[in-house]
This record gives structure tokens, C-alpha cells and sequence, in this order.
């Protein structure tokens, strides 16, 4: 099974992530806020989620396991460049 997070334009480095299950939210980080978001519903860790995007004639997909993507959070490094780091739940 593939899960689906559709991407909208937002504001302040934020966007509109809706799954496929009519559910939406803004973030900054779609792909992994979305694989908690499905792994918190009892999604498999092993089904693929796709991040989609599409805007006039350009459109992009992220794509990963939930289970991986939901362990993840993005940082800066010194430089202030983006990392993966380790999600820590809240």
C-alpha cells in the first residue's frame, strides 16, 4: 500500500501537506510529519509514502518508508546547513 501526502504553497517557509485521507496540515517538513502521521494510525513501517507537489508545469515526489522517515527530524548543522537528525518524541 502507498500513502499520499499532497503539497500546497504556504507561508513562512510552511506548507499545506493533505494525505490521502482527507487530513491536512502546515509544516515544514511533509514527508516526515506525514510518516508519523500514518504510523500513529498503525500504518506498516514497511508501505511507502510519497511526498507530491505540483504547480504549473513543474512537479516533484519525495518517496520513502514510513517506518525510516518517521525516525527522522531535520536540523542545521554549525554552518546552518540542513541534517537528518533522530526524531525525539515530545
Amino acid at each position: 500500500m502507498t500513502y499520499t501526502i499532497s503539497i500546497t504553497p504556504g507561508h513562512a517557509g510552511k506548507v499545506t501537506a493533505t494525505s490521502s485521507d482527507g487530513q491536512g496540515r502546515t509544516t515544514s517538513i511533509p514527508l516526515l510529519d506525514g510518516a508519523r502521521y500514518w504510523q500513529s494510525l498503525g500504518a506498516p513501517s514497511t508501505a511507502t509514502i510519497v511526498t507530491v507537489w505540483s504547480s504549473g508545469p513543474g512537479h516533484w515526489a519525495l518517496r520513502s518508508t514510513i517506518g525510516p522517515a518517521a525516525k527522522l527530524a531535520v536540523s542545521a548543522n554549525r554552518s546552518g546547513t540542513p541534517i537528518f537528525v533522530p526524531h525525539k518524541v515530545q
